[in-house]
């Protein structure tokens, strides 16, 4: 990967022939087809975590990860499934079946080829649903057709700091979807972006990875110039920026997560621009979720109250700026 693609993720939707979305099951179909399914998935050698009786900073950590969402765990009926280096599978999220991987170092075409490998063993046992005018069929008509789903993971502080929406509305008028993780003040957390489609009802798989492929790199270009720009014509006020970003990592003794994650991607801005020159290397995607609640608290063993995370945090910040800079 390279310093503004930061990862990448595919999912996979399959719903089972002759059976209701899972919007319009009840508590009966759900459990019925969670328990046609989880033989056949612990059949390829995964393992099925019960989410209901996951601590709580299990749950958590997973969240954070990006595993599943929120309000994947407050439902019934439900399954989480994972197995070393493969996708995970979950049961009864939007669909009867989720595939999906996350990963730093793989491309999409290797996450694709696995994601396929794995579902063409579950078709072996399990009648998709499948339209031969309308491909695979899913509750979600945009997830509908090849019921694929590429996502690149892109850090672009510099286009966020000239301003992104003109190119987030290029982006939506020629079918793509630019999202981020959002604070209070609606402002993207340490400057990471998803790129993806927002539907992939009308192609094959391979086109909407060559697609893909290609706009993230477009986009790389875009944030090169941008970074050029912005060191070039407002190098005080960047360097202002980054500065005050170690400061604020360096002395604080309450660090909010939201604080951390922005002054942690203005950092990165600052090392890959020479303008800060660390001891050691710095990923700094790394270290966000080492210093998010569900990491801290999983390490700590313990719920902690926000007082307590904040002043964990910036305790830990406070070494690790030691460690990388000093």
């Amino acid at each position: 990967m390279s310093n503004i693609i930061l990862g990448n993720k595919v999912k996979l939707y399959r719903n089972i022939d002759g059976k209701n979305f899972v919007n319009t099951m009840s508590d009966e179909e759900l459990r019925e087809n969670l328990e046609f399914l989880d033989p056949i998935i612990r059949g390829r050698g995964y393992e099925n975590l019960d989410i209901e009786k996951m601590p709580s900073l299990k749950k958590l950590k997973l969240i954070e990860e990006g595993r599943f969402g929120k309000t994947f765990v407050d439902k019934k009926n439900i399954g989480f499934y994972q197995k070393d280096d493969e996708p995970d599978i979950l049961i009864n999220s939007s669909e009867h079946l989720e595939l999906s991987k996350f990963s730093r170092t793989q491309s999409l075409d290797e996450l694709y080829k696995e994601i396929y490998d794995l579902e063409g063993k579950l078709e072996e046992k399990i009648n998709f649903a499948f339209s031969p005018e309308y491909g695979y069929l899913t509750s979600r008509v945009f997830n509908a057709g090849t019921g694929f789903k590429p996502i690149a993971f892109l850090y672009l502080p510099a286009l966020n700091y000239f301003g992104i929406n003109e190119i987030a509305k290029g982006l939506s008028r020629l079918g793509y979807t630019l999202g981020s993780y959002r604070d209070k003040s609606k402002k993207a957390l340490a400057s990471i972006y998803t790129l993806s489609f927002e539907s992939s009802l009308t192609e094959e798989e391979g086109s909407y990875i060559e697609k893909l492929k290609l706009i993230s790199e477009e986009i790389a270009d875009v944030e090169r110039e941008n970074r050029k720009k912005l060191y070039l014509d407002n190098i005080i006020s960047l360097e202002d920026m980054v500065n005050r970003s170690y400061g604020l990592l360096a002395n604080a003794r309450l660090l909010s997560e939201e604080e951390m994650m922005q002054s942690m991607s203005m950092i990165n801005l600052g090392v890959e621009l020479s303008i800060l020159k660390p001891n050691r290397e710095f990923d700094f995607y790394q270290e966000i979720m080492k210093l998010r609640n569900g990491h801290l608290q999983i390490e700590r063993g313990s719920i902690l109250d926000l007082r307590s995370r904040d002043i964990l945090r910036a305790n830990k910040s406070r070494a690790l700026m030691k460690e990388v800079f000093k």
